[in-house]
């Protein structure tokens, strides 16, 4: 598949939000809001039960109770805090998910016509290529890859490509450490432009962790006048 061809695909709305994996922040959060309420709930009912022998009466009497088992031992005062948290938190985490989820999709038709003007506008289909280099995501590591602009000629992003790639593979431990920390910092999990990483690198290109297994991506970069970020998005195989 050619990125003429892929273009085409997304030069209409219907197109677009079937070709292009986007994710909600939103939506995660209320996934993620409900989710732990979830574990919180069983977490306080395996508590409870443990405590009273699978009692259902008492279980269900003090199920809003965070006081009502006595902890002992040098982890007593962790598990105090854990045991108030799986109380309580659902309380708040359930409602809030809810929320989240409504807000989501009231406004995901909104949100989708607002992205594919933008990508209209201003956005484009790039080839990424893989750099060698990481960022850090918590407690994972994703690949890092430079993506093309139309401007520029394969030729010369292959090359450029070529270049960071072997100037990673020399760095030691250490250093590679440092970078990859720096490219983090930078916002490589979001997107940017190369030059934000060296002024030796095009500003067309962009950097960003790796988008699904396609060899292309789309790119939305921030608005002319700079409100915004870069929005770098999965294209559906």
């Amino acid at each position: 598949m050619s990125i003429a061809t892929i273009q085409q695909q997304l030069s209409t709305p219907p197109g677009f939000a079937k070709a292009v994996k986007s994710t909600s922040s939103t939506l995660v959060l209320g996934i993620i809001s409900l989710v732990a309420s979830a574990f919180c709930l069983v977490m306080n009912t395996f508590q409870l039960g443990s405590a009273s022998d699978w009692n259902w009466r008492l279980i269900e009497r003090y199920f809003l109770t965070a006081d009502v088992i006595e902890f002992t031992g040098s982890s007593s005062g962790r598990a105090e805090i854990w045991r108030f948290l799986y109380v309580y938190a659902p309380i708040i985490l359930i409602p809030l998910g809810i929320i989240l989820l409504i807000v989501h999709f009231s406004t995901r038709s909104k949100n989708g016509a607002s992205l594919f003007a933008d990508f209209q506008s201003r956005g484009w289909v790039g080839r990424q290529r893989f750099t060698g280099m990481k960022a850090q995501n918590g407690r994972a590591q994703v690949e890092v890859v430079f993506i093309s602009h139309p401007s520029m000629p394969d030729e010369t992003f292959d090359a450029t490509v070529q270049q960071y790639s072997a100037w990673v593979a020399s760095l030691d431990k250490k250093s590679l450490k440092k970078a990859i920390a720096a490219v983090t910092r930078a916002g490589a999990l979001t997107g940017l432009s190369a030059a934000t990483l060296s002024p030796e690198l095009p500003a067309a290109i962009t950097v960003a962790t790796v988008r699904g297994s396609s060899e292309f991506a789309v790119v939305v970069p921030p608005a002319p006048d700079g409100r915004g970020k870069y929005r770098v998005l999965e294209i559906k195989n």
